[in-house]
């Protein structure tokens, strides 16, 4: 692969393979920033490139090197929060083509998650925020909110529906038009 070659596979997938390892379960920028970088820097030592000009084809083959990056980095963490093994990234790849990319290359889900929170009432909107930005346990939460941490597990739990319903009435919708 020339140096031309990699700086096109950059420009047309690192945006799609850093929220791909954020979806993995990347638990931070900078965990999700090197994975990514990692991910580029294998596919330019590849002597296994793929070849053909299907975008979609070139996704899925960075996927899985990051995918396996990933799974790598878990590993070598006995204490990483996120527990992987192989099955279950097969799983999350299976989910993140079928739901996030369909037709498309995912920035229509994410547009649509930023105006589904943005729709959300102020003290959901904060939970979430607080849970997923911040890091914030269910047992910091419920201090928090005055809530048990049953009560924030169901309230998470009903926010994602929430979301989700909300995400995929507007898929739905961009689908139509």
């Amino acid at each position: 692969m020339s140096n031309d070659e990699l700086e096109a596979l950059i420009l047309a997938h690192q945006a799609e393979v850093y929220r791909y390892v954020r979806f993995l379960g990347a638990e931070d920028v900078s965990v999700a920033e090197d994975l990514v970088q990692d991910a580029f820097l294998a596919a330019f030592r590849s002597n296994n490139v793929p070849e053909t000009n299907d975008e979609r084809v070139l996704g899925a083959w960075l996927r899985g090197i990051a995918r396996n990056l990933f799974l790598n980095h878990c590993r070598r963490r006995r204490n990483s929060p996120v527990k992987v093994n192989s099955e279950s990234l097969e799983q999350a790849e299976a989910c993140w083509t079928q739901e996030f990319l369909g037709e498309e290359d995912g920035f229509e889900v994410i547009e649509a998650l930023r105006r589904c929170v943005g729709r959300l009432e102020d003290r959901k909107r904060e939970i979430i925020d607080q849970f997923y930005a911040k890091n914030a346990s269910r047992a910091e939460l419920a201090k928090v909110f005055k809530m048990s941490e049953d009560g924030i597990k169901s309230m998470m739990r009903r926010i994602r529906g929430e979301l989700a319903d909300c995400i995929r009435r507007r898929m739905e919708a961009g689908r139509a038009s």
